[in-house]
């Protein structure tokens, strides 16, 4: 079968036995080999299987020279030309090449070869960049990470005494991680383009040009005023919405303070241990109000907040452990609804002040600054340490954040 399938592919002689196809196509390449091979119409019982053979010409040979005459020699024949790579352009080229690479790129190429470590040594390249320059060029660097910014806009300033000059200047995140006093709330810090700026109050980085707050209008002097610590778009944003935060929260408190108060009074009347304590902390929670709206921003005023909210707190333990001690007491009494609606409110008084303690804590020794939960390395642990506090400070009194206290 398949004999005779490779016959009928083959040509007119698709009967040939395949021992005759073997001889002819045999008899054929002895022919083509010897050069005596010519065309024309095959014998009587040859199969036309020499047309699926194609000759290669052969190449022609060079001319002999005449006599007298040596060959040529076979190092005059045209070479092939070199591979192309960067090696292979001219010095200039490379310099040129250099001259617009900055540090970083200059230093990887360094430990490519032997031939570009020399090629790019130090020596080599103060004559390439000249002294300004190459001075120029390490100060858009940082000395940490090695980054490159050739506008300085990222990076803060540094002097002629700093060690390592030129290479001194520093990007803003490897002074947030080597905890740079220069990225402090509340001071001023001065940038790589010689700008003055401030330190946002909410992330902890320089507020550059046209990046700020700007201040409420002054009509007086037709201007504005100095601009707020934030930088505009999600720090400000975050600020204002822990402000919201704070404004609901104050009114929820204070309805409750009063809700609370006015339970006492209707029906705990005669019980001193729920009376008075409830007077007396519907009349502090007024004081309280009066130094969230007049109270400077020095740390003596937390300190009398704090001290009010810790009155305030233990003045709502007596009712709640009283009205317990009655359910307790007395089990085969029904808890009327006015009995379980000053217990929930008195607890949740209860709850509020303990938080406005912790919150007022924090502020008092925290300055406030929790920037660190924006450092690049800060931790998940500290991450969320700060933002416990940064949700009490919310909590208590968000505006204390814009606040620079002094220590008196």
């Amino acid at each position: 079968m398949t004999s005779t399938t490779a016959a009928s592919d083959v040509g007119p002689g698709a009967g040939a036995p395949l021992s005759s196809i073997i001889t002819t196509v045999r008899h054929s390449l002895t022919s083509l080999a010897r050069g005596k091979h010519q065309a024309g119409k095959p014998e009587d019982g040859e199969p036309q299987i020499t047309q699926l053979i194609t000759v290669q010409p052969k190449p022609a040979s060079p001319p002999h020279p005449p006599d007298g005459q040596a060959s040529p020699d076979k190092d005059d024949r045209p070479e092939k030309p070199p591979p192309l790579h960067l090696l292979a352009l001219p010095t200039e080229l490379l310099n040129n090449i250099l001259r617009h690479l900055n540090f970083v790129s200059i230093l990887e190429l360094r430990k490519t070869c032997r031939f570009f470590h020399a090629l790019a040594s130090p020596p080599q390249l103060r004559i390439l960049f000249g002294r300004q320059e190459l001075t120029s060029l390490l100060l858009q660097h940082c000395k940490t990470c090695f980054t490159h910014d050739p506008f300085r806009t990222n990076l803060l300033a540094c002097s002629h005494e700093d060690e390592g000059w030129p290479l001194a200047s520093q990007c803003v995140d490897c002074a947030l991680v080597a905890n740079d006093e220069r990225l402090k709330i509340g001071k001023q810090v001065k940038l790589g383009t010689e700008e003055v700026v401030e330190v946002c109050r909410w992330c902890g980085r320089p507020i550059r040009n046209h990046e700020g707050v700007a201040g409420p209008a002054d009509p007086s002097a037709g201007t504005q005023r100095d601009s707020r610590p934030f930088h505009r778009g999600n720090c400000y944003r975050s600020y204002n919405n822990s402000l919201l935060f704070f404004f609901i929260l104050g009114w929820v408190q204070l309805t409750i303070g009063i809700t609370g108060a006015a339970l006492s009074w209707r029906y705990w009347r005669g019980a001193v241990m729920v009376f008075a304590p409830s007077v007396t902390s519907f009349l502090l929670l007024w004081i309280v109000m009066g130094f969230l709206f007049f109270r400077a921003s020095r740390k003596r005023a937390y300190r009398y907040t704090l001290l009010l909210e810790l009155a305030i707190l233990g003045c709502w333990i007596p009712p709640v452990y009283y009205i317990s001690m009655q359910i307790v007491k007395h089990p085969e009494r029904e808890v009327d609804t006015a009995m379980q609606a000053a217990l929930a409110l008195f607890g949740l008084n209860l709850v509020f002040r303990l938080f406005n303690v912790a919150g007022n804590v924090v502020i008092l020794c925290s300055t406030p600054d929790l920037t660190p939960r924006k450092k690049p390395n800060a931790g998940w642990f500290k991450r969320t340490i700060y933002k416990l506090m940064l949700w009490s400070v919310a909590w208590t009194y968000p505006p204390s954040v814009e606040h620079r206290l002094s220590t008196d």
